[in-house]
């Protein structure tokens, strides 16, 4: 028997999985979100998790509401996205450059993109230096990718070694979760680098925390699992009303969309790090920013086990919290000082 005109069934388009069935449009499955460009109609999981700002090159609207988020299929998505998705990294080649230029690799936090940093960059180069800023597995471009440690130091090394880094003029920055996890990627590849910059990184998460950060991590690892992008992109969008971060954060933050489909491989790769134990084998010194209003129980501790102690130093905002190095008062000065630190390491 041919099934009633009054019944339909739907599919989301993107991953093919049943939504139920409506009778006479009033009864049955909620109605699916459709994609904001084409109209395909997606489940609530794929439409929460390719969430995204849109967002016009050169033109930093203002952060506005959630409803400024919008959900797309995955073609639609990678479109829309700031993102180039034909590659994984992008390079900022050095202006005003003298002498042999030096490299800046840029790491970003959890659930984030290479677009991070892109504004900070974007001055970097101006000052000289070639930036190249690069999707870390499981997030971006390389959201299919499954991310471990040793993952992420395959990717650094590819890119490194792809781009022709000289090991001599060659520093890493990475930020809270690029930071972490960059200790990790420093102890495996300590012989490609001359120097790192570290942001938001002054909590020990690894196995020797404490109970506070343990707490913490259990329930970053259940609100990843629970929660779909688009989600924890409007709950961000809650605590930034509270935080004073405000420079290009929707270049930044949300016209890439935010990445969690791995999150709890995030939180094994934070607790899996022990700073105390790599920071004695690094040769090379390392710059430290954190905010004052930011977790930070191992601060002083990360600083005095440097083994170049004459030129490693560290920098904690008076009032900035984990998103200082996005909040204004802070941003230049953050990077004059980086700029300092670079030119006496290379």
């Amino acid at each position: 028997m041919a099934p009633s005109k009054n019944i339909s069934d739907n599919y989301c388009d993107d991953c093919k999985s049943h939504l139920g069935k409506r009778y006479f449009g009033l009864f049955g499955t909620k109605t699916p979100t459709k994609c904001h460009s084409c109209s395909k109609q997606l489940c609530s999981t794929c439409a929460g998790n390719h969430t995204l700002m849109p967002f016009e090159e050169g033109k930093e609207p203002p952060l506005t509401e959630k409803s400024a988020l919008k959900s797309y299929c995955d073609d639609c998505f990678q479109k829309a996205s700031i993102l180039d998705y034909s590659r994984s990294y992008d390079v900022i080649e050095a202006t005003n450059s003298s002498d042999g230029v030096v490299n800046l690799l840029f790491a970003h936090g959890g659930g984030s993109t290479r677009a991070m940093f892109r504004p900070h960059a974007r001055i970097l180069s101006s000052k000289g230096y070639r930036c190249i800023l690069f999707d870390m597995p499981g997030h971006g471009t390389l959201v299919r990718t499954t991310l471990t440690l040793d993952e992420c130091s395959k990717t650094v090394k590819e890119i490194l070694e792809k781009e022709s880094c000289v090991p001599s003029r060659t520093i890493y920055i990475g930020a809270s979760f690029g930071a972490y996890v960059g200790f990790h990627i420093l102890s495996q590849l300590k012989d490609k680098f001359s120097g790192a910059i570290l942001l938001d990184c002054g909590q020990n998460v690894g196995p020797d925390c404490s109970l506070k950060a343990r707490i913490g991590l259990y329930f970053m690892r259940k609100f990843a699992e629970k929660m779909t992008n688009k989600a924890i992109m409007e709950t961000m969008l809650g605590v930034g009303e509270k935080s004073k971060a405000n420079y290009h954060l929707v270049e930044c933050c949300y016209a890439s969309g935010m990445f969690f489909e791995q999150g709890a491989r995030q939180c094994d790769c934070l607790h899996a790090v022990a700073p105390a134990k790599i920071i004695p084998d690094l040769d090379f010194p390392i710059q430290f920013f954190n905010g004052a209003e930011d977790h930070r129980d191992s601060e002083d501790k990360w600083l005095s086990l440097c083994k170049d102690q004459e030129r490693s130093v560290l920098k904690t905002y008076e009032e900035g919290d984990h998103f200082f190095c996005h909040d204004d008062r802070f941003v230049a000065d953050m990077l004059e000082r980086m700029d300092e630190f670079i030119k006496k390491v290379t």
